[in-house]
C-alpha cells in the first residue's frame, strides 16, 4: 500500500509539484489510509483480491473514494523560477512575508537565469525583485562593511541587526541618487548631484560600451559603478569612526540599538552630507578608489571620536522627527567648522523648529 509520504514524493517525481497544501494533503491521505484498516475496509480488499485484483489495485482505488476534496496549489512544471514565483504569491493572498524574509527568498533561491525569467512577473506582483538584489548582494558580499549586519528575516536573526529598509534607503540614496536629505532640509543632494556631475563623471563615462543608453542606468545597475562606491564609502566611515571589536562602546559597528553611529539616523545623515559635500565642491567622481580621499577631505580635522561618546540615549526615541533633526543640525555645524564636539548633553534634546 502506498503511504502519503509516498505519493507526496511522487508529486515531485517531474510531473507537478505541490507548492501549498502540503500538510493538509499529507493529513487527508493518513485518515484515508487509516481507514482502510477497519474491518469493513478488510472485508472489501479480501472479496477483491479474491476476484482477481491485485492488492494495490483495491487499495488505491479505496484510497481514491475514501479520500477528501481538499484545495492544494500545484504547478505542471518543476522550474525553480516557478516555484518561487507562486510561493511569494500563495503566501502575499494569506498573511504577507516580511520584507527582509522576502528579499532573502527571492535573492537566495534562483540563479541569475532564472530570476531574469520571472522578474517581470514578480516586479508585475509587487516585489521589488532588484531592490532586494542589492539588499542581499551587500549583506552577504566579504568586502561589504555590512557583510551579515543586515536582517533577513529569519527566526535566528539577531535583534540588534540593522533593518532591511533602514539599508535600503541606504542603498538607495547611491544607488538611485535619491533620499540624500539631511534631516530638517528639503535639499535633496544625492538628487542634485545626479543631475550636475553624473553625466561628466568618468567613472559612467563608457556606459555605451556596458551597453546602457545613459550614464544614469549604467550606474544604477546591480553591479554598476554605485556599488563600489558605496562599499568603499561605507568602509571608510566604518574605519575612521567605528569600532569593530568592542560591542560595548558607544561607536560599535554593530548592534543597531545600542551604537551611536551605526543607525538609520546617524548613518543617512553621513551619506547625505557627503552628497551636500560633493555638490559644494562640485566634484565628480573619477573612480570608486578616489572615493577614500573624498572622505578625507569632506571630514578634514574632524574628530574620528565623534561618536565614541556617551550621549545618555536611555529612554530616547532616536527616529522622532526632533531628534533626528538635532543630530543632523549637531553634525553638519560641526563638520562645517570642528572646534570642538558638541554638548553631549544635546544630543537627547529635540532640535524645536
Amino acid at each position: 500500500m502506498r503511504t502519503g509520504a509516498d505519493y507526496l514524493a511522487s508529486l515531485n517525481d517531474g510531473r507537478v509539484v505541490l507548492v501549498d497544501g502540503q500538510h493538509r494533503l499529507a493529513g487527508a491521505l493518513k485518515a484515508a489510509e487509516k481507514e482502510l484498516d477497519e474491518p469493513s475496509a478488510q472485508e472489501v480488499i479480501e472479496r477483491e483480491i479474491s476476484a482477481g485484483m491485485s492488492s494495490q489495485e483495491v487499495s488505491s482505488r479505496l484510497l481514491l473514494e475514501r479520500s477528501r476534496c481538499l484545495p492544494v496549489s500545484l504547478l505542471m512544471t518543476t522550474s525553480p523560477e516557478e516555484q518561487v514565483f507562486q510561493f511569494i504569491i500563495v503566501n502575499q493572498k494569506a498573511t504577507p512575508i516580511g520584507k527582509s524574509l522576502l528579499g532573502t527568498i527571492v535573492s537566495t533561491s534562483l540563479a541569475n537565469e532564472e530570476l531574469d525569467r520571472v522578474a517581470g512577473r514578480l516586479q508585475s506582483a509587487g516585489i521589488r525583485l532588484e531592490e532586494s538584489q542589492a539588499i542581499t548582494l551587500l549583506s552577504r558580499l566579504q568586502e561589504s562593511p555590512f557583510r551579515n549586519l543586515v536582517e533577513r528575516g529569519l527566526t535566528g536573526d539577531a535583534k540588534d541587526l540593522l533593518q532591511w529598509s533602514v539599508f535600503g534607503g541606504l542603498i538607495a540614496i547611491f544607488r538611485d541618487l535619491k533620499g540624500g536629505t539631511l534631516f530638517g532640509q528639503k535639499n535633496d543632494y544625492a538628487d542634485r548631484w545626479r543631475k550636475k556631475y553624473l553625466d561628466s563623471s568618468p567613472i559612467a563615462a563608457d556606459f555605451q560600451e556596458h551597453g546602457y543608453e545613459s550614464a544614469f542606468h549604467y550606474w544604477r545597475s546591480l553591479d554598476g559603478p554605485w556599488r563600489s562606491v558605496f562599499i568603499q564609502f561605507w568602509t571608510k566611515i566604518r574605519d575612521t569612526f567605528g569600532d569593530t571589536s568592542d560591542p560595548d562602546r558607544p561607536n560599535y559597528w554593530g548592534r543597531s540599538r545600542d551604537s551611536n553611529l551605526f543607525n538609520k539616523i546617524s548613518l543617512t545623515i553621513l551619506a547625505a552630507d557627503f552628497f551636500q559635500y560633493l555638490v559644494d565642491t562640485k566634484s565628480e567622481l573619477k573612480a570608486a578608489d578616489d572615493v577614500p580621499g573624498l572622505v578625507d577631505d569632506w571630514l578634514e580635522d574632524v574628530n574620528p571620536d565623534y561618536f565614541n561618546k556617551d550621549w545618555n540615549l536611555g529612554g530616547v526615541k532616536k527616529d522622532s522627527v526632533g531628534i533626528r533633526n538635532q543630530w543632523a543640525a549637531l553634525w553638519t555645524e560641526y563638520r562645517k567648522s570642528p572646534t570642538s564636539l558638541p554638548n553631549k548633553r544635546n544630543f537627547r534634546s529635540p532640535k524645536i523648529s
